[in-house]
């Protein structure tokens, strides 16, 4: 279930007809994720500016130009733990609780150190400040949270210029998870989530959205 890395454009985008509107960005993804999973909720969280890279959390992966484009507004972070093994099976931004009517497999998160983070640019950016010359973004106080949390439950990580983001341990591993968009009937995007674990032999992808014929 590795993927291979890839970026896809974004598309102007209405709901397929004939998907059903009902369930919540939350119920779909601990209903289609295959396995028992315990929902945390994390924190709110404001990705300012809405962009966001969806990144290894020590190598920075990728994590350059430009991001995903996201609503720039709070949203709650949200972690879906796999109820056997206690590791985080997805991590996802939800900004709300309209139904879902479709999404977008954007990307695939690199992850070589099995941590991931979703970072704004600005967060990339102190991040790498805050990285030692010679032993990089692990060290100090980032390292000893991610060390008092991966590979369990998802946490907020805050460096010692204030600067918060979501972090969690990757679930399976090092490797390529997916990363997508979840979308109401309206066009908005209700949620993004990265999977790291799922209990069935294919990835939990959206059922794709139609074009907007006015577009």
């Amino acid at each position: 279930m590795i993927r291979h890395i890839a970026l896809y454009a974004a598309l102007t985008l209405i709901a397929v007809p004939g998907i059903a509107l009902s369930e919540t960005a939350h119920g779909w993804i601990s209903s289609g994720l295959g396995m028992e999973v315990r929902a945390v909720r994390v924190a709110g969280w404001h990705p300012v500016g809405g962009q966001l890279y969806a990144t290894d959390a020590i190598t920075l992966w990728q994590a350059e130009g430009p991001g995903l484009t996201i609503p720039d507004q709070e949203a709650g972070v949200t972690g879906y733990i796999d109820a056997e093994t206690g590791r985080t099976a997805a991590l996802a931004l939800i900004w709300s609780a309209d139904p879902v009517a479709c999404g977008e497999d954007l990307a695939s998160a690199g992850i070589d150190t099995g941590t991931f983070a979703f970072l704004t640019p600005a967060d990339a950016a102190a991040l790498d400040a805050y990285a030692d010359p010679s032993m990089g973004t692990y060290h100090g106080t980032y390292a000893d949270q991610l060390d008092a949390t991966v590979p369990t439950i998802p946490f907020m990580a805050t460096l010692p210029d204030g600067t918060t983001f979501p972090a969690t341990g990757s679930g399976w591993g090092d490797g390529g998870y997916p990363v997508a968009s979840l979308i109401d009937a309206e066009g908005d995007t209700v949620a993004l989530y990265v999977q790291f674990m799922g209990g069935d032999e294919d990835w939990l992808l959206p059922p794709p959205c139609a074009p907007d014929p006015n577009s």
